[in-house]
């Protein structure tokens, strides 16, 4: 597993209906420098330009800070990925198997509810 940096810059613009433009005057900044920022099409980033991006965001009512624009996520290897796809067409798509067929519908039961069970089951408490 390898960690990967993810700008999530264009979700926070989209979920909040902003537009680059908007953001970039908001933040005093260069509306070229936004759009890179919204494509992710950037190698680093200066934390003068993190602090204007969460300010100008602040300015437009959201409550923002720097982890909304940028997450260290996780992502598989290729090794990785290739058994996970290979054990979830194994278990037929759904990574709990294969539903029996005829299990559709929620079959009722008359015994006790397991609430009843447990004090037997864990014995003494303490």
């Amino acid at each position: 597993m390898t960690a990967q940096m993810h700008i999530g810059l264009a979700e926070l613009l989209r979920r909040h209906n902003i537009s680059q433009k908007q953001l970039a005057e908001a933040a005093g900044m260069r509306p070229a420098t936004v759009n890179a920022l919204f494509r992710a099409r950037i190698e680093r980033v200066e934390l003068g330009t993190l602090v204007d991006l969460v300010t100008g965001l602040r300015r437009l009512g959201i409550k923002a800070d720097v982890g909304d624009i940028l997450q260290v996520v996780d992502e598989p290897d290729e090794a990785e990925q290739a058994a996970r796809e290979r054990a979830l067409r194994l278990l037929g798509g759904e990574p709990w198997g294969l539903k029996p067929k005829g299990l559709a519908e929620p079959v009722p039961v008359s015994d006790p509810p397991v609430e009843d069970l447990l004090p037997d089951l864990l014995g003494p408490s303490l």
